[in-house]
């Protein structure tokens, strides 16, 4: 029956907590100058209950976020990585459509993700910067990307973040879809005559 494991043996929960951090951008898939100000995996330890018409994020199986900093005239100056994993593929579309909102614009050039991950940028622009949110399965990510003074976010920013992005939840998905306890199927206890 479901014992506790030893040390060298995680539980399901601790290998799912461990692959959704791991989805995070690192460093080095960053321009050079950022500096992570605030990692994934600090938040409190009992999540905020959910709140009343709060939406699909009040059901979060896990969610958190790193924010990334680099010089005030940097080209990105911050970078904003939110992640979400949901207990199904619905309540994270539906999450997806509430960070997306109601001005939602077609994913930009050249910012098709790999698989079935849909990729959307808001608010796109490379003085003002952008929002982007990714959804695969039960996993949406966000990223908000905001330029330097007087500066401008490198063309192709969006794509190549929301590509690395899109990798990492699709990994993510595929962990939490492995993880997943089977269903219960009353057939596999039912003693059948002569069987």
């Amino acid at each position: 029956m479901g014992g506790v494991g030893g040390e060298g043996d995680p539980t399901r929960a601790d290998r799912l907590r461990a692959a959704f951090l791991g989805s995070f951008l690192t460093v080095a898939e960053l321009p050079p100058g950022m500096c992570r100000i605030r990692p994934p995996g600090i938040t409190a330890p009992d999540p905020p209950a959910p709140q009343p018409g709060r939406g699909p994020a009040g059901h979060a199986v896990h969610q958190d976020h790193a924010v990334w900093l680099g010089s005030p005239d940097a080209e990105l100056y911050r970078l904003d990585d939110a992640r979400w994993l949901l207990p199904s593929p619905r309540r994270a579309a539906g999450l997806a459509r509430e960070l997306l909102g109601p001005q939602a614009i077609p994913p930009s050039a050249g910012g098709a993700a790999p698989g079935p991950a849909r990729l959307q940028v808001v608010r796109g622009t490379p003085t003002a910067g952008y929002l982007q949110v990714i959804q695969l399965g039960p996993v949406v990510a966000r990223l908000q990307a905001v330029p330097g003074e007087d500066s401008a976010l490198p063309d192709g920013l969006d794509a190549n973040l929301g590509r690395l992005v899109a990798q990492r939840i699709a990994e993510l998905a595929g962990a939490a879809a492995g993880l997943r306890r089977p269903g219960w199927h009353p057939a596999r206890w039912i003693r059948r005559p002569g069987g």
